[in-house]
């Protein structure tokens, strides 16, 4: 999965490859590591790169996580690929059918909504924990959900579709 990654203001590009359930392959600009990730407990992990062990714990802040370690905290936003497009998008205005899909495998924590509501543009339709991050799909536009396809616990494949709004 590939991120644009604002860390206290700064970007960088992110790319994440899932090796394993623990296991990933990261991507942070010119740099490449593989990360050993382990929840410790709540939202407290432990992160093994080489041989060299990091433990810090991850909030969310509105669409910002705060990343809290002993050397500090760092406020970082991901912006997803779909995320790029919509803004790249400006002003224009999504009309029709909108398809919510799974970006990639994982796991519905939250259904937020239920056909026959009406939604806001940016309201949280889903929560969808992938890569052992909680991830909050949001309505692009206003409009009526039409079809929740997915309930909680449910396991999802990338490009399944989740929920459809008119």
């Amino acid at each position: 999965m590939r991120y644009q990654a604002i860390v206290d203001g700064a970007g960088h590009e992110l790319e994440i490859e899932e090796l394993s359930p623990t296991n990933f392959r990261v991507k942070l600009g010119d740099s490449s590591f593989e990360v050993d990730l382990r929840k410790t407990h709540g939202r407290s992990y432990l992160a093994m790169v080489g041989d060299r062990a990091f433990d810090f714990s991850v909030s969310a802040d509105g669409e910002e996580l705060v990343i809290a370690s002993r050397r500090g905290a760092n406020r970082v936003t991901l912006i997803d690929q779909s995320r790029r497009r919509l803004k790249t998008l400006g002003e224009r205005v999504i009309t029709g059918r909108v398809e919510l899909k799974a970006m990639m495998p994982g796991r519905v924590v939250n259904v937020l909504v239920k056909p026959g509501d009406e939604v806001t543009a940016d309201q949280g339709v889903l929560v969808v924990e992938a890569m052992k991050m909680e991830n909050e799909l949001k309505a692009p536009k206003a409009g009526k959900v039409i079809e929740v396809r997915v309930s909680a616990g449910q396991a999802v494949e990338k490009g399944e579709i989740l929920a459809v709004i008119e």
